[in-house]
C-alpha cells in the first residue's frame, strides 16, 4: 500500500519488509535533512491554498511531492529524471516520506509540473524560510551574519532563438497557416518554399555582408506574410475566433509590423508598441547590462540577495518590464524581510543601484559611500560585496538560471527560487558532513 494512502492511526508495520529508517545509513546528509526539516509546519504553510485534485487522477500526498521539488532543485534535474529517480533512489524515497522502499510510486512528470505551478512563489519563499531555520540551527549560518546583507541584479535568460526577424516572420508564417487549417479557410500558397530559400540566401548574404540584397529578401518575406495576413482576415469574416485564435493572430500582426524596420522605424514603432523578442514567449525583455561579449540578453531582470558572511541565498525575486536596478531594490528588501524576521542592518549594493528607491537611505551602503563615516567592518563587507558574483554564476552554472526552460511568467518567477532552494540545500547537506557523529540526530 503506497504511504500516501496509509491513514495516521494505522500504527502496524509491514510483515515482511524492514522500514526504511533502519535500512539505510543515518550517517547520509539526505537522511540528516529529513530529520531536522519540520515537516508538519512547511505543509502547513507552504500548502494553504493548494487544490491537491489537480495533481492527477490518483491521489498525491502533498507532503512526497514537497520533498520531490526539493530534491529536483538540490540535484538540478528534469521532471523526467526527478521520476525514475524518485522509483530507484531509496533514500529520495525516504527524504519525501515514505517509511517502506515502493516500487511504483504512481508520479508522473505532468504531476509535478502541476504541483510546481500551483505552490507558486509564495509557497517556494517558505521552503526558502524553512532552510534559513534549520541553516540557523546546525551552524550553517548566523543569525549575527543576516544583519548584514549583499544584493545585485542579473539576467535570466529564456529559452528562446535568437530574434531575427527572418526567424520571426517565419515562425509566424507556420502558426498562420496552422490556423487557415483550424479554420478550415482555404489558401492556395503557403509561402513555405519562398520562406525556405529566403532564410538561406539571408544567411548567405549576412556572411558576404551584401546588406542590400539581404534587405531586399527580407522585405519581400514581410510582403509574403502580410499577404497571408490579408487573406485570413477576408476569409474569416463570418468566424468567431477563440481567445486562444485572436492570440495568435495578434502576435502575427505584431511580427509583421516591427520586421525590417531601420533604426529610426524601429525607435519610432517602440514608442507606443512592445517588441515581440518570441512567438511563444512574449514576456521576454531585450535587456543590456553593459557586458562586451554579450551587449544583449533576452530574458528577465533577477534581483539576488544573499547574507553577509556565508554566501546563504536569502531572496531571489524576478521583476518584468526590465526595470533600472535601483527602483527594484525596495521590493526586494520587502520580500526579504518576508523570509529572514531578523533584523536589517546594513544593505550592500554597488554603484548600479545609486537613486534607489529604498526608505531607509541610511542602512544602504555602495563603493560611492563617503569611507570617513564607515567603520572597519563595514568597508571589509563594501570590499567583500563582489562575493554575491559567484553565487550568481552558480545560479546559472548549476541551477537553472542560466537558461529558463518553464514556461510563461509564473516559470520566470518560479525558476530562480528554485535554484536558490538547491543552492542552500547542497549547502546544508555539505556542512552536516562536516560535523562530527551524532550530531543534530
Amino acid at each position: 500500500m503506497p504511504i500516501e494512502n496509509v491513514k495516521n492511526s494505522q500504527s502496524q508495520g509491514r510483515f515482511f519488509e524492514d522500514q526504511l529508517s533502519l535500512k539505510l545509513k543515518s550517517t547520509n546528509k539526505l537522511y540528516k535533512l529529513r530529520n531536522l526539516i519540520n515537516w508538519d509546519e512547511l505543509e502547513s504553510t507552504a500548502l494553504q491554498n493548494l487544490d491537491v485534485k489537480k495533481l492527477g487522477r490518483s491521489r498525491k500526498s502533498p507532503r512526497v511531492m514537497l520533498g520531490l521539488l526539493m530534491l529536483q532543485a538540490m540535484y538540478n534535474g528534469s521532471d523526467s529524471y526527478t521520476e525514475e529517480s524518485l522509483e530507484e533512489n531509496a533514500y529520495w524515497q525516504y527524504f519525501c516520506g515514505y517509511e517502506y522502499f515502493e516500487k511504483n510510486c504512481e508520479i508522473s512528470e505532468a504531476t509535478i509540473r502541476r504541483f510546481r505551478n500551483l505552490i507558486g512563489e509564495r509557497g517556494l519563499e517558505e521552503i526558502m524560510k524553512e532552510l534559513l531555520r534549520v541553516g540557523i540551527k546546525i551552524g550553517s549560518v548566523k543569525k549575527k551574519d543576516l544583519e548584514s546583507v549583499i544584493t545585485d541584479s542579473t539576467v535570466q535568460i529564456k529559452n528562446i532563438k535568437h530574434p531575427h526577424d527572418v526567424h520571426l516572420m517565419e515562425k509566424a508564417r507556420a502558426k498562420l497557416v496552422k490556423l487557415f487549417k483550424d479554420c478550415k479557410i482555404s489558401l492556395n500558397d503557403t509561402y513555405a518554399k519562398s520562406f525556405k530559400y529566403g532564410q538561406t540566401s539571408v544567411w548567405k548574404y549576412s556572411k558576404d555582408s551584401k546588406v542590400k540584397q539581404k534587405t531586399k529578401i527580407m522585405r519581400k518575406l514581410k510582403t509574403l506574410l502580410g499577404r497571408l495576413i490579408r487573406v485570413f482576415e477576408r476569409g474569416a469574416l463570418d468566424i468567431v475566433l477563440s481567445a486562444h485564435q485572436g492570440e495568435i493572430l495578434n502576435r502575427v500582426k505584431k511580427i509583421h509590423a516591427q520586421s525590417c524596420l531601420n533604426k529610426r522605424e524601429k525607435d519610432k514603432y517602440k514608442e507606443s508598441n512592445k517588441v515581440l523578442y518570441s512567438f511563444h514567449a512574449p514576456e521576454v525583455e531585450c535587456i543590456g547590462k553593459g557586458k562586451l561579449r554579450k551587449p544583449y540578453e533576452f530574458g528577465n531582470k533577477v534581483s539576488v540577495v544573499i547574507s553577509g558572511r556565508n554566501n546563504f541565498v536569502l531572496c531571489a525575486k524576478s521583476f518584468h518590464g526590465n526595470p533600472y536596478d535601483g527602483h527594484i531594490l525596495n521590493q526586494t528588501i520587502e520580500s526579504l524581510r518576508e523570509i529572514s524576521k531578523e533584523p536589517l542592518l546594513r544593505v550592500f549594493v554597488d554603484r548600479g543601484y545609486s537613486g534607489n528607491n529604498f526608505s531607509e537611505k541610511g542602512k544602504i551602503y555602495s563603493p560611492n559611500t563617503k569611507k570617513q563615516n564607515l567603520s572597519k567592518d563595514d568597508k571589509k563587507m563594501i570590499k567583500r560585496r563582489s562575493a554575491i558574483e559567484p553565487i550568481i554564476g552558480h545560479l546559472k552554472n548549476f541551477g537553472r538560471m542560466g537558461r529558463n526552460y518553464l514556461k510563461g511568467k509564473i516559470g520566470d518567477i518560479i525558476n530562480p527560487i528554485s535554484s536558490a532552494i538547491g543552492l542552500n540545500l547542497r549547502q546544508l547537506a555539505n556542512h552536516l558532513e562536516t560535523l562530527p557523529p551524532g550530531a543534530f540526530t
